[in-house]
């Protein structure tokens, strides 16, 4: 007898949930992990406790109403700004963040979604009270402070609720500060800032690399996802800026060796709190960057390099994906070779055809080499799917 219960045709929010329980229970109960009565109970408790807010278009509409109250909050202070006396702009910032956490608070119990959007946007709305208070009072003396008390308060949060926004908010937040630092420090002085992108891109990839076998929660994933993000652009940017000002000497300057331990290690750290042992392909992504911030894109034989160097990490990132069964990681890997491909062929083959041929080479590139890597994608994909 099978457990599906009858759809809904009206196709409400509960029907769907209850359709979704009871395709998952199916599968658990045909592979006699569980019972019959076990499948009924299970089927009976979603009927009565599910909630509209583990739907794709709640969490959509949750997380764009969040967005646009944020704005919104950020309008109206900007808007009423001039009218408000120091006090009186301390005291409207301070009750916007309160009221935001308290709603969040309020709503949780009824509606977990909706609490978590509030939060967030609390936190957002706790760094514009941060900065704008400075600026009243005239403490915007080392604004990287900043952002270490705006950091301090996502932690905060993300200790007592356990919100994967809050754990964004910090991924986002520390790295900010540290920056901050750095580019306030003597560092920016003597470095270039392909050192702090070098750092930069160990990070990310430390956060792309927050999913394991053994966990794969909530805020790990939304990490993840924040790390692909950064990743692409950070990898695209990194060899045209090297380390060293001109100038400087890098076999005789202790600064230059300094500065790279500073930009590294704090990611290698956060990778190995992430990972544990498991940390260790982080330490070939440092030798990655130390060794692209070095090459000279002047030359041409290093430029060569710098593409064998990418086009290896790309293949390490798909084989590292595969291994540890990440969709995400592969992904990036295909990305990443994609790139890299069409970054040579524009700067060392495109200028050495004439125009149409160099067109009619480089729509072949897009054609074949797009469904090449597309099929090559689509089969690691696959075959996790049939290996679960």
């Amino acid at each position: 007898m099978s457990a599906t219960p009858h759809r809904d045709p009206r196709g409400t929010a509960s029907s769907r949930l209850e359709h979704r329980a009871a395709r998952l229970v199916d599968r658990w109960r045909a592979a006699g992990v569980i019972d019959d009565a076990t499948v009924q109970r299970i089927l009976a408790w979603e009927s009565q406790h599910g909630s509209a807010d583990n739907s794709r278009f709640g969490r959509f509409a949750f997380g764009f109403g969040g967005l646009l109250l944020g704005a919104g909050v950020l309008l109206f202070v900007a808007a009423n700004w001039q009218w408000l006396s120091p006090w009186g702009r301390f005291a409207l910032l301070a009750a916007t963040t309160l009221v935001l956490h308290a709603g969040g608070g309020i709503t949780a119990a009824r509606s977990p979604a909706l609490a978590t959007m509030l939060h967030a946007v609390g936190t957002a709305a706790l760094g514009g009270g941060i900065f704008l208070a400075g600026q009243v009072f005239n403490l915007a003396e080392h604004w990287p402070a900043g952002f270490m008390l705006w950091a301090a308060g996502a932690a905060a949060a993300l200790w007592l609720l356990r919100d994967w926004p809050q754990a964004v908010w910090l991924a986002l937040l520390a790295p900010a500060w540290l920056t901050g630092e750095w580019l306030t420090s003597g560092l920016a002085g003597s470095q270039r800032p392909g050192t702090l992108m070098g750092g930069m891109f160990v990070l990310a990839l430390a956060y792309a690399a927050a999913v394991t076998p053994a966990h794969g929660s909530a805020w790990r994933r939304a990490i993840a996802l924040l790390g692909a993000l950064v990743l692409v652009p950070v990898g695209v940017l990194l060899p045209f800026e090297p380390g060293l000002r001109p100038g400087i000497d890098a076999a005789s300057g202790s600064l230059a060796v300094a500065a790279g331990a500073l930009a590294i290690v704090p990611p290698l750290l956060v990778g190995v709190w992430l990972r544990g042992r498991a940390a260790w392909p982080l330490l070939l992504a440092a030798a990655f960057v130390l060794a692209i911030v070095r090459l000279d894109r002047g030359d041409q034989g290093q430029v060569i390099l710098i593409h064998l160097l990418y086009a290896a990490g790309a293949a390490a990132l798909v084989w590292w994906g595969a291994y540890e069964r990440h969709r995400l990681r592969i992904n990036l890997g295909v990305l990443g070779f994609a790139l890299n491909v069409l970054a040579f062929y524009y700067g060392s083959v495109l200028d050495k055809l004439d125009r149409a041929l160099g067109l009619i080479g480089l729509g072949m590139l897009f054609i074949v080499g797009g469904w090449l890597l597309e099929h090559a994608r689509r089969r690691l994909v696959d075959r996790l799917a049939a290996h679960p």
